[in-house]
Formats: C-alpha cells, sequence, structure tokens
C-alpha cells in the first residue's frame, strides 16, 4: 500500500535508538501548533506532517489567525467549560469524558470535593473539528437550474478525525481488514469493486480522502467479530462510525463510498437487531442513493462524475441494488411499514457476473433485465435482485388496501408460482459444486417472500372460518404452501450445517439466513402447539441448534431464539389453560 494511503496513528513519544540520535527541530512545526497537537519535531518533516502527506513548516514566522482557529478556541473553551462543570456534577461517574480519549480531550478532571454546579445540556466532541458545508443548495431548490448549469458538488473538505485514524491501524492492518471483507462479506453482498479498489491503492499518485477512511472503518465493523457480551453491540468501531458518517453527511460530501459505508452499516444493525438504528440506517441508504442520482441514471439529477468505466457503472448499479435488497429485507417483519424506495423499472439492469466484474472484465453490452427470462442464467448476486424484487412485490400486494377480492387471491397465486420458480431454480443452481454458500443468500430471501405471501392468508381475523368461498380456498392454499416452503427451509437448513465446516465458511452467512431459519422455526412451534406433532417438535429443535450455529457471527440470531422460545411458553401457557 502506498505511503499516503496510510491510515495509523504511531506514538510519538516512543523512542529508539534511531530518534534519540537523530536531529530536531528547535520548535513544533506550524501546522501543530495551528491544531495544538505535539510535535516530534523531526527534521525534515514530523511524523503527524509526513502520515498527513503535507509540507511541514519549521518557521519562526506564526501563522495569522483564521476564522477556523477562532471555532476551534470558542469550542475548546465549550469543551473545558462543559469538562469542568460536568466533573463536579458526575463526581468522577465519567458522563463529562468522552468515548474516547484522543490528545485533544486529556483534560484534567475536579477533585471529589468540588462543590457540584449543574451538568451543562451540550458538550462538544473534541474529536471532531468543525464541519463547513460548501453543497450547492440550488441542487434542491431548483433542480432543473442546477442540471442546465451544470454545477458541480465540491468535495468536502474535513480531516480524519484521530479516533478513526486510531481504529484503523497501519497499512497492513487496513490490507488485512480488506482482504477478510473480500473473503467474507464480498460473496454474498459485492457492492465495492475490489478491481477499482486495488487499481486506486497501487496508484502512488491516488490521495485517499475521508470518504475512503469511512469505507475501511465500516469494511472493518461488518467483517468483525461481535463482541462476547450479548448486551454491547455498541462497540467503538461502530460509534465511532455513526459519529463519521454525521459529520461527513452535515459536510455535504458526494460520494460512491459514503452511500456504501451507509450500507455496511445497515447490514450490520440488521445482523445483529439493533433497532430502531437499523430500519433508520436502511431509509438514510435510500435517501443517500437518491441524492446522487443512481437511483434513477436517466432522470434523475447527477451530482456523481460522469462513469469513465464499465467496472465503475457496474459498481454504482450494484450498490442501488444494496439498498433495494436492504430495504426489503428489513421489511419482511415489520407490517405495515412503507418501503423507502420504489421497485425497480422491467428495463432495470440486473448485475453482471460477479466474477468478472470483479476482474473488470467487462460483460456483454446486452446486460439481463429484471424482465429478463428466469432461466436465464445468472449469478447468486443477480439472483438476489430478483429475489428481492419479488419481495418487494410481496410486501405492496398486503399493503394494498383498494383491491377486488379475486383480484387480490389471484394476484397472490401469481406471485406465488412466479417465486416457486425462482426457489426451483435456486435449489438446482445450488446443487453445482461449490455453490451451495453462494446461493445460500438469495435461497433465504425467496424463501422468505415465499411465507411473507402465505402467511397473512392462513389466519383469518374473522374468526377460524372463512368467510367466502375464495377466503377458504386462499387459506387451504395458503397453509399447504406454509407446510411446503417450511419443509425446503428445514432441507435448505440441514444443507447449510453440512456446508458450514469451519469458521471461514461460517463467515460467508449472510445474516438474511437467520430471519428465514426463524421463519419455518415459528411454522413448526405453530404445528406443535396446534397437532402436538413430534415430528414438527424435531424439526424445530434442529432449527433451533441451526440458528444458535450462526450466533457467534450474527446476533440476531440470538434475538430469534428468544422469540421462538417467547412463543413456545405462549402456547404451552395457553394449552395448559
Amino acid at each position: 500500500m502506498p505511503s499516503n494511503m496510510v491510515y495509523a496513528t504511531h506514538d510519538v513519544n516512543s523512542n529508539n535508538g534511531d530518534t534519540l540520535s537523530a536531529p530536531k527541530a528547535s520548535q513544533a512545526c506550524l501546522s501543530c501548533r495551528r491544531q495544538k497537537r505535539r510535535c516530534d519535531k523531526k527534521i525534515p518533516a514530523c511524523s503527524l506532517c509526513e502520515r498527513m502527506n503535507r509540507a511541514c513548516d519549521y518557521s519562526d514566522a506564526s501563522p495569522a489567525p483564521t476564522s477556523d482557529d477562532f471555532n476551534v478556541l470558542q469550542q475548546r473553551v465549550l469543551e473545558l467549560e462543559g469538562r469542568l462543570l460536568g466533573a463536579a456534577a458526575g463526581n468522577g461517574s465519567g458522563h463529562g469524558q468522552s468515548y474516547l480519549h484522543t490528545p485533544a480531550s486529556t483534560i484534567s478532571t475536579l477533585s471529589a470535593g468540588v462543590q457540584q454546579p449543574p451538568t451543562p445540556a451540550y458538550t462538544p466532541s473534541p474529536s471532531y473539528q468543525p464541519v463547513h458545508n460548501r453543497f450547492p443548495a440550488i441542487a434542491f431548490l431548483e433542480a432543473e437550474s442546477f442540471t442546465r448549469g451544470r454545477i458541480e458538488a465540491p468535495s468536502a473538505q474535513i480531516e480524519i478525525p484521530l479516533e478513526v485514524l486510531e481504529l484503523l491501524g497501519d497499512g497492513s492492518v487496513v490490507q488485512t481488514v480488506i482482504r477478510d471483507y473480500f473473503d467474507t462479506v464480498h460473496t454474498w453482498m459485492p457492492i465495492i469493486s475490489k478491481k477499482r479498489l486495488t487499481r486506486n491503492m497501487l496508484n502512488p499518485m491516488w490521495e485517499a480522502g475521508p470518504d475512503l477512511a469511512l469505507l475501511f472503518l465500516c469494511m472493518k465493523l461488518i467483517a468483525q467479530h461481535p463482541l462476547d457480551d450479548p448486551e454491547n453491540i455498541y462497540n467503538p468501531i461502530y460509534a465511532a462510525a455513526k459519529r463519521f458518517i454525521s459529520s461527513l453527511e452535515a459536510s455535504g460530501i458526494v460520494s460512491l463510498m459514503v452511500l456504501q459505508a451507509y450500507i455496511l452499516v445497515a447490514l450490520y444493525e440488521l445482523g445483529h437487531s439493533i433497532y430502531p438504528a437499523a430500519w433508520m440506517t436502511v431509509g438514510a441508504c435510500a435517501r443517500y442513493g437518491q441524492v446522487l442520482g443512481v437511483h434513477d441514471s436517466e432522470r434523475a439529477p447527477q451530482l456523481l462524475p460522469l462513469v469513465s468505466s464499465w467496472t465503475e457503472l457496474e459498481e454504482r448499479r450494484r450498490s442501488w441494488w444494496g439498498v433495494i435488497i436492504l430495504d426489503r429485507v428489513i421489511s419482511i417483519g415489520s407490517k405495515g411499514r412503507v418501503l423507502a424506495c420504489e421497485d425497480p423499472r422491467d428495463t432495470a439492469a440486473l448485475p453482471a457476473t460477479t466474477s468478472a466484474w470483479d476482474e473488470g472484465q467487462m460483460a456483454s453490452q446486452n446486460p439481463p433485465s429484471v424482465s429478463s427470462p428466469m432461466s436465464d442464467p445468472l449469478c447468486p448476486f443477480a439472483r438476489l435482485c430478483q429475489a428481492s424484487r419479488l419481495l418487494g412485490k410481496v410486501l405492496r400486494h398486503h399493503s394494498e388496501r383498494d383491491m377486488q377480492e379475486t383480484e387480490r387471491f389471484q394476484q397472490a397465486s401469481d406471485l406465488y408460482l412466479e417465486l416457486s420458480d425462482l426457489a426451483r431454480i435456486l435449489v438446482h443452481q445450488a446443487a453445482m459444486p461449490q455453490e451451495y454458500l453462494s446461493f445460500s443468500t438469495p435461497m433465504s430471501v425467496c424463501f422468505s417472500a415465499l411465507c411473507a405471501l402465505c402467511d397473512p392468508y392462513a389466519c383469518h381475523v374473522s374468526g377460524d372460518k372463512p368467510t367466502t368461498p375464495e377466503e377458504g380456498k386462499m387459506q387451504t392454499q395458503a397453509v399447504d404452501g406454509l407446510k411446503t416452503v417450511s419443509s425446503s427451509i428445514k432441507e435448505f437448513s440441514d444443507h447449510l450445517v453440512s456446508q458450514t465446516t469451519n469458521h471461514l465458511d461460517i463467515e460467508r452467512v449472510s445474516p438474511f439466513v437467520m430471519e428465514t431459519l426463524y421463519t419455518a422455526g415459528a411454522n413448526f412451534a405453530w404445528d406443535v402447539r396446534e397437532s402436538g406433532n413430534e415430528s414438527s417438535q424435531e424439526t424445530l429443535d434442529s432449527l433451533r441448534q441451526s440458528l444458535g450455529r450462526f450466533s457467534g457471527k450474527w446476533k440476531c440470531s440470538q434475538a430469534y431464539l428468544r422469540i421462538l422460545e417467547a412463543q413456545e411458553f405462549t402456547y404451552a401457557a395457553v394449552a395448559s389453560g
């Protein structure tokens, strides 16, 4: 990795023989003096300036104070007041301290004997500098004028926070993060171009910006193991990523990498059942993608630069599909909530083969589209897009109010047949050697969509007995459909267990699978309550074991297990009167 790509912080106080013998400047450099940071006075450039790839000036002249200097000074005065008051009010409880300590936040606390005034309502974070927004408001206030005038959104002028640099580590750590990410998450959510990222990192003239630092941080977040404490989800990387995203959003930055970072944070929150944050972040993904214009490259105002290659165009397309997938999957259990983005049009292109994209090999000039026949050979990610699109149609079908009963049941039957066809194709493709894990994610979304379609028709608020012949027919079909799909999910679970024989295989299983296993478990739990079927009880126990198998990677499996236990307790309580 080039030197200007190293997001590391080194201890400037660490001494070795070379450091002691090397000449040093008589005073700190201008940059360190302006930022009130410790300078190691190395010649010809201090460690901080060298790491930030900027000129290091040891001249005696003091720089004229700028408006930023006054803003920083004002912020630190407020910070000092808040810390003094907070330390006294908290009496050592730590409420006046920042979440992560940085050199700018090392302020001595008061002794316990100081009189305790009220705690202030506002304590600014010392890790982040003031944010300036230079985004052109005309892009939203008068979009046509913005487009006709070919106005460009300026790049964000914001420094990478020290806590982010510290969490990322040096170049070798970042390389490990990239390798782990592409070995695991990329196998089921391939939205980041391996070719582009590798090419840029090998270019010594390429300058890394804050959006790339954010993306690396989120790649590290999603690829890591959760903490052992089931209640402690808010780890330092997650907290830093949320703060950094807020700063970049406030600065008005326009970047595809920020959208990709949003998607990874949403996946992390969904995979570890961090609600309502997951729901809100998915909505932010949709809004940010619409801001960039990647949701509709033909009609929407485009804030991103013109694409320079097919690889870049494919990356934008895949990123928006990632938003669509998340928006549909997170809505399965949130019945009645509105989707954040529209269904893709029939002419929308599906992703090309992932292996070809990873190598930068341009696919066909006529890529498959949403309306392409289901029988066309497609890669796992394109199949995931198909399954998510059908899931969106299921969710909209249930939210539709103004529809005649006959038309509604016919539409449901058509959706069931379409999803069943896709499920059969996926099972067939997954049977090929070394392909089961790759197709497990689209299979799980397809199975979840089938269950979501049938579930409302299997039970009726009007009572146990249907009120019309059409309703009775639909209820029978829905119950049979749930039994068939649940049995298929049990087979899917058994295959998945047999294919995850080592740690890396488990890391390659997506969090979407957990919802599918839970849904089948809930259906078998219902059958146990209704019929006392011992076979259903054995299947339920097997599915619970499968959920537990992946609890070390995705904590949402633990949440689903707790829900199943609560349901079983409720069923047992009702049965006992």
